[in-house]
């Protein structure tokens, strides 16, 4: 069964979270929270990323990103793959850190956004590390709250929806956030197979508008909707769109000294 698509553009929103490999810890002491959160940093500013919310628990990560420059795939791989070379290095080991690819759902800003940042706050409450999600030192949760938090962490967008007095937006975010995540919402995250695209039915159809338009009908098998507000577009259904619009074949895309004396 083919992938689902990694659809980029930009000013796109994630979900992104990834695991231990075989489930075991990606953050063994103190020091490594610290490195990664030391390269969340240092990717805001390589990549121009902003991080909304986030949540590190022992043998998993959830970033809440926005991508202004359409550069999702780049800005993960640097941050997966030097964060295993700075774990390797302090913990004095080799080998894969992760258990493979990233997962990222993308999400519509309006529909979703302040649900899945609950749902990230409330991570570490849900695995039985706090009681509250304040009390957890590796979530962006605390920065919400008060004044004076991590610069480098974008909270302005997600307290704008809950009033233009500061203060104000605080206070009713935090009990926005106490209130817990929907039971349909809770399950369709923590299901294996957890869809691709939170959105609207009108964001669902913007989309297959931008993505897979060129596809004929008759051609468009991968395309799975799970549900009103989920899609799934295949990489294969990507690559021949792509090909149809320049006109050429996946080979010449993928092994760019075939295209020289065109």
């Amino acid at each position: 069964m083919a992938r689902p698509l990694r659809m980029q553009y930009e000013g796109a929103f994630y979900h992104v979270m990834n695991r231990g490999n075989a489930r075991q810890p990606i953050f063994r002491s103190r020091e490594h929270y610290k490195i990664f959160i030391n390269l969340l940093v240092e990717s805001i500013a390589l990549w121009e990323i902003r991080i909304h919310s986030f949540s590190l628990l022992p043998n998993h990560y959830h970033l809440f990103m926005e991508t202004p420059r359409a550069n999702l795939s780049r800005a993960m791989r640097h941050i997966n793959g030097v964060y295993t070379q700075r774990f390797n290095r302090h913990s004095q080991r080799d080998g894969h850190l992760f258990r493979g690819r990233y997962k990222a759902i993308l999400v519509e800003e309006d529909a979703y956004l302040v649900e899945l940042v609950r749902y990230i706050h409330l991570n570490a409450v849900k695995a039985g590390l706090v009681t509250r999600p304040e009390r957890y030192e590796w979530s962006s949760h605390r920065d919400y709250l008060k004044e004076g938090g991590r610069k480098w962490l974008s909270t302005g967008r997600v307290l704008s929806y809950f009033g233009k007095r500061r203060n104000l937006a605080r206070r009713k975010f935090n009990q926005f956030v106490m209130e817990g995540v929907p039971e349909e919402l809770q399950q369709r995250l923590d299901a294996a197979r957890s869809p691709s695209v939170f959105s609207s039915k009108n964001f669902e159809e913007w989309i297959e508008w931008n993505f897979v338009k060129d596809i004929k009908d008759g051609d468009r098998g991968d395309v799975q909707y799970q549900s009103e507000h989920v899609c799934k577009v295949s990489l294969a259904n990507l690559q021949k769109a792509l090909c149809d619009s320049l006109d050429t074949s996946w080979k010449d895309i993928i092994c760019p000294t075939s295209l020289k004396g065109r």
